[in-house]
């Protein structure tokens, strides 16, 4: 198996239309690693296929990241050899390489990783735009995608999150408030 390089970004840089093309023929792979959960998910042009979840918490080689993923997938009766591209929204940097090499390797795609500077429709106009979570940015970009803007964008995570996209879909501001179980009974 060969690596292929992902033309995500290629068809994201395009355009939007081009984005939306390349979308709908292809079979997509995204991961958003937050601080409590990795949250999964496989689309089919723009059917969502199958969810997962794994903790993060957990220390893991790319050999345990690559079998865990390649067994998720395969039992929602997804063959991993049809996905054509991996998407990853990482707010834990100390997984990235584990992760990335999983892909690589037992996928073969290099994906694609958000972050702050990658074209995604989005214009950052907050003081520090690199300080921005991925994690943040692919909500924006959902919300803004399919509602327009202006938009409150919330995110009940391991914080709660509120973020605003303006109706140009610049993204004008944000807060963070504490954990989100506080208060709920729940460890």
């Amino acid at each position: 198996m060969g690596v292929h390089y992902s033309n995500s970004g290629e068809a994201m840089r395009a355009g939007s239309k081009s984005w939306a093309r390349w979308m709908e023929e292809k079979m997509l792979l995204v991961i958003d690693v937050g601080n409590t959960n990795i949250t999964l998910g496989v689309f089919k042009g723009k059917e969502l296929s199958g969810t997962f979840r794994m903790t993060t918490k957990l220390p893991r080689t790319s050999d345990e990241y690559g079998i865990t993923l390649k067994e998720l997938v395969e039992r929602q009766g997804i063959h991993s050899g049809d996905i054509d591209d991996v998407i990853v929204a990482s707010v834990v940097p100390d997984i990235m390489h584990s992760l990335g090499s999983a892909l690589i390797k037992y996928f073969g795609i290099k994906p694609m990783v958000v972050s702050a500077g990658i074209k995604t429709g989005i214009r950052i106009v907050t003081e520090n735009p690199k300080q921005v979570g991925a994690d943040r940015i692919v909500d924006a970009v959902a919300a803004y995608t399919l509602y327009g803007g202006p938009v409150i964008v919330i995110d009940f995570g391991t914080a709660t999150t509120y973020d605003i996209v303006g109706v140009d879909g610049t993204f004008e501001g944000a807060v963070i408030a504490g954990d989100s179980y506080l208060g709920t009974g729940y460890d």
